[in-house]
Parts: structure tokens; sequence; C-alpha cells
């Protein structure tokens, strides 16, 4: 779909990657750069000064003009490439007012986020067509104070979920990503998603990490001893997928397996990001967790014809 004279609203571009099982959708990140300074980010190798997130110049004014060149129903992303809840959010709230314009033109709503800020804004989203998906990689305060310096932990995390779960509001949970040797533990990640099911999430999202030099430099920084054997299984072992080194598939397929079995055990929905493994999705679920944003739109659609048909 072609829109010309978009400036903050983007067409969701995967990069071409042949691996992307993302629905039609557009995206929207209300700043530049974040700065919950995960080592394994990708943004952080072509955004300037990704660490110091800031608000997009008059933001809310040129999103009113997009939200009126793009018809009713579309699915919005928020965001892609920065967090929208990044710390400034706290004092400048330019993402709540942003998810107000949004569904207020009548948009579809994904948030993707780390933060537990997100909770702020369950006056906005619990009667609307939104859903949310929260990242959790570990369930050890510690190691995320590592790997996700500046994003809130994952205590935290899963106490958004189950404020968010408790207000009606659908939640996917990425484990994402999978680090070999630092969150791959059969033990850690069942514990994990047993954690995100008692809390109320909805889907499981997985994807092991995808390597770019740049992120494995920060990584063997922070974690000396895995050096070696990280650039082993992702650049001399590894395969390249669209500018990513990829562990092996077969090992891929482990991790992915181990993560399935469990979710299915809780009920939960299942799929994986950017993996080669469709076939492992709960059918009619979408990977992102914009399924529910999709099943919210019809259910408010349906009660408001309702309401109208009433005397």
């Amino acid at each position: 779909m072609q829109i010309k004279g978009l400036t903050v609203i983007r067409e969701f571009d995967p990069w071409n990657s042949p691996l992307c099982t993302c629905p039609h959708k557009f995206t929207l990140n209300p700043y530049t750069g974040c700065a919950h300074g995960c080592l394994y980010c990708y943004a952080r190798s072509y955004i300037k000064d990704f660490d110091h997130p800031r608000p997009k110049k008059d933001l809310i004014g040129r999103l009113i003009k997009d939200l009126r060149k793009l018809p009713e129903g579309l699915l919005i992303s928020m965001s892609e490439s920065s967090d929208p809840y990044t710390p400034p959010e706290k004092v400048l709230r330019i993402t709540r007012e942003a998810i107000k314009q949004v569904l207020n033109h009548g948009m579809r709503l994904l948030i993707v986020t780390k933060s537990d800020l997100v909770t702020r804004d369950t006056d906005l989203l619990k009667d609307a067509p939104a859903s949310v998906s929260i990242t959790i990689t570990t369930l050890s305060d510690s190691l995320a104070k590592k790997i996700e310096p500046g994003a809130p932990s994952p205590t935290r995390r899963l106490q958004a979920i189950k404020e968010l779960s408790q207000e009606g509001i659908p939640v996917t949970v990425r484990v994402d990503p999978i680090i070999p040797e630092l969150n791959d533990s059969s033990e850690e990640l069942i514990e994990l998603i047993d954690a995100v099911a008692e809390a109320g999430a909805q889907q499981i999202t997985t994807s092991t990490y995808k390597a770019r030099w740049d992120s494995l430099k920060r990584l063997g920084n922070a974690f000396p001893e895995l050096r070696e054997k990280l650039y082993r299984m992702y650049v001399n072992e590894g395969i390249k997928v669209g500018g990513y080194f990829y562990l092996q598939a077969k090992r891929r397929l482990n991790y992915i397996m181990m993560v399935r079995e469990e979710a299915m055990k809780k009920g939960l929905a299942f799929a994986t990001c950017r993996e080669g493994f469709p076939q492992l999705h709960t059918p009619g679920i979408y990977c992102d967790g914009s399924t529910y944003s999709y099943l919210r739109k019809t259910l408010y659609s349906s009660r408001q014809s309702k309401l109208v048909k009433e005397p």
C-alpha cells in the first residue's frame, strides 16, 4: 500500500528478510533512540546517538496529518526501532498523546515495549482495538541489568503483564532474544514461561539472538568468558541471513521447540520471529502479537453497531 506524504508513520519494512512473518502494518516511533541500552539491540548499529533518546520534532502535529491520509482500521505498531516508553516518556507523555490520536482516528494499535510504564495508559487501551507486546529475556534481575542496563527489571515487567491482563488488555510476551550460554537454560526458560502464563499473558513469541558485528562486540566486552564461543557459533559456524549472523538451524530449532512445548502446556499461543519455522506457529496467530487488536476491532465495531440499532 503506497501512501505518499507520510512523515512520521512508515510502512513496516522487514529489510527484505525472507523469514519475516509479520502481517502488513505501519510503524510509528515517537522517539529517536532509546535509553534501555540493550547489548543485543540491532538499531544501535544504524541510528546516530541512539543511546540518547529524543522526541521527534512536532511529532503530534505531523502524526495527525499522517493519520488523515490513512484509511481507517490499519495496524499501527509502536515502536519497531525504539521503545515508546523510553525513560523521557515518563515526563514528556508524547507516546500517551500519540496513542490517543491513533485510536481516535480509528486505527488498530500494537505497542511493543520493555517498560512497565505502559500500565500508566491502561485507561486508553482497555476499551480499544489494542494489544501489548512486552519483552522479557530472563527472570533474573541481575542478568537483565547486564544485558538491558537501562530497562525496567523483569520483576516490574511481570507486574505490568498482570495489571494489563486484569484490565482485559491482551499481552504477548517476547522471549527474545535467546542468547547461548546467557539465558538459554531449559530450567530458566520454563520458569519464565510459567511466570508469564500465571501473570495472564496470552501468547509467547520467541527468537534467538541474531548477531551483528557491533552487538557481538558489546556482548563480548560484557561477558569476556563467552566472547570466543559466541564468535565461533555465529561467525565461524553460523549462517548469514539478511545482514545478520544466525545460529545453525538445528540449534535454533532446539531452543524454539523447548519454548514451544512449555507454552503449549500452559495453553498459550505460540510464534517465532524471523526464524524460518512458521509451521510451528499456532494457526491464525500473528507473530508480532497483533492478532488481538484485530479481534478487539471486530468486537468494538460489533458493540457500536448494536448501540446504533438500539432505540
